[in-house]
């Protein structure tokens, strides 16, 4: 989309993503709880660590995504973990893609990361299909994994290698 711009996440950002982490399409594909305050949004979209990368997605001057990525220590430094949202109004537009291509330059051409991994609910066909456009495949799934709305629901393991780093 050409009028989407994503950029650093910002603190002012903080009652957009608010607003974004409240949204039941988030809390359904995510595990947000309902009704948390402004207070524990703000320090979850707080990066934890200098080498954190949070970024979203702005319209309009209105953040409508936002995403995350967390590098691993130790000997999984060569790792990371990331998140994605997008508002409901904006879903289907391209969003999550720019947002997740943001992610994956910045951990391939910047950070050196060789592996991206994430849990997604089994029932999110829509974003699995995004990950598998990105090079995601399936590596497992946990059984039971979440509670989500009066139900235990399982999650995939899905990971991505950067490319040509294949075993």
């Amino acid at each position: 989309m050409a009028d989407v711009t994503v950029r650093a996440m910002r603190e002012e950002d903080a009652a957009d993503l608010y607003a974004l982490y409240n949204q039941p399409a988030f809390r359904n594909g995510t595990l947000a709880l309902p009704f948390e305050s402004f207070e524990a949004v703000k320090a979850w979209a707080t990066p934890r660590s200098p080498r954190d990368v949070h970024i979203v997605a702005e319209m309009a001057g209105r953040v409508v995504g936002a995403a995350g990525l967390r590098p691993f220590y130790g000997r999984r430094a060569h790792a990371a973990e990331f998140w994605i949202g997008v508002s409901e109004e904006f879903s289907g537009r391209g969003i999550g893609r720019q947002l997740l291509a943001a992610l994956i330059d910045t951990a391939d051409n910047w950070l050196n990361i060789l592996r991206i991994e994430m849990t997604v609910f089994v029932d999110n066909a829509r974003a699995i299909a995004l990950y598998e456009r990105f090079g995601f495949v399936i590596e497992g799934t946990h059984r039971a994994a979440s509670f989500r709305d009066g139900a235990f629901v399982d999650v995939h393991c899905m990971a991505r290698l950067r490319a040509g780093t294949e075993r």
